[in-house]
């Protein structure tokens, strides 16, 4: 494997010693790993599920077994990310339009309306077409009935990525279909995890999740020297801050061994190096 030199030996301690699990692979879009940490671990996703979920309505839309001008009703609302719950006067809205929220502000109600709409059978069959076996979108969001018998959305670091590299090989289904995922990908607008020791405004297609015991995030580095993708996922954690202080560290070498320029950590690095 190729070795970031971005990642430090500190960085790496980091990894290892983190008090919680970790899972998490950095590689150019061509394959080469730049670094792992238990790539093939599965964790619960959190919202980052909601990438394949986009990924199999767009490849159907492209294939026309739906619309994505097809409108659905909002329909119940959830608690959580989104701003669904909040407009009570909006009554339906396109698939399109459920997407841009699942991806850019990772609204629960539209995951929830597409969920319903695509069927977690499809994206199930979207999965093991893209050679994953791990990934699995089995429950609603804030389904908590659902997670007490033990359904949980789960995937790992080496399969997210490799959903990414599809993305940016162009290969979901077509050019301007995988362009179209990644065009949503870029308005997510969490920034506290691998995004969070950049400059601001640095273009980087992303998708977080979060769960009480887990910090993820994906995301898509494209700088002058190369494209690099990162797929970060947690569990068992007790520290959020900690947990999205290591996937910020991670972020920043992924970036800066894209080319990316980065601005100083706003703290003294470990080990002072």
């Amino acid at each position: 494997a190729i070795m970031m030199r971005a990642y430090s030996t500190s960085d790496r301690a980091a990894i290892t010693a983190a008090p919680f699990r970790a899972g998490v692979l950095v590689c150019v879009a061509d394959g080469a790993t730049l670094f792992e940490h238990d790539p093939d671990g599965v964790f619960p996703s959190a919202s980052v599920i909601k990438v394949p979920l986009a990924m199999t309505l767009f490849a159907d839309a492209a294939e026309g077994r739906l619309d994505l001008g097809e409108r659905l009703a909002v329909g119940p609302r959830v608690d959580g990310s989104g701003v669904l719950r909040d407009l009570r006067d909006v009554e339906t809205l396109t698939l399109r339009d459920l997407a841009a929220l699942t991806m850019g502000l990772s609204d629960n109600t539209a995951t929830n309306r597409l969920i319903e709409r695509v069927g977690t059978e499809r994206v199930a069959t979207r999965l093991a077409e893209w050679g994953c076996g791990v990934t699995a979108l089995r429950r609603k969001m804030y389904d908590t009935e659902a997670q007490q018998r033990g359904l949980e959305n789960v995937t790992s670091a080496r399969e997210m990525a490799a959903l990414l590299a599809r993305l940016v090989g162009g290969a979901l289904v077509d050019r301007a279909t995988s362009d179209a995922v990644l065009a949503l990908m870029e308005r997510c607008e969490d920034d506290r995890m691998l995004r969070r020791f950049l400059a601001p405004n640095t273009r980087v297609p992303s998708k977080s999740g979060t769960l009480d015991a887990s910090r993820n995030d994906v995301a898509i580095f494209r700088g002058p020297k190369r494209t690099v993708l990162a797929a970060a996922f947690t569990s068992e954690v007790k520290d959020a801050l900690a947990a999205e202080h290591l996937l910020g560290l991670i972020g920043r070498a992924a970036a800066q061994a894209a080319g990316i320029a980065v601005p100083p950590l706003p703290f003294p690095p470990a080990g002072g190096g």
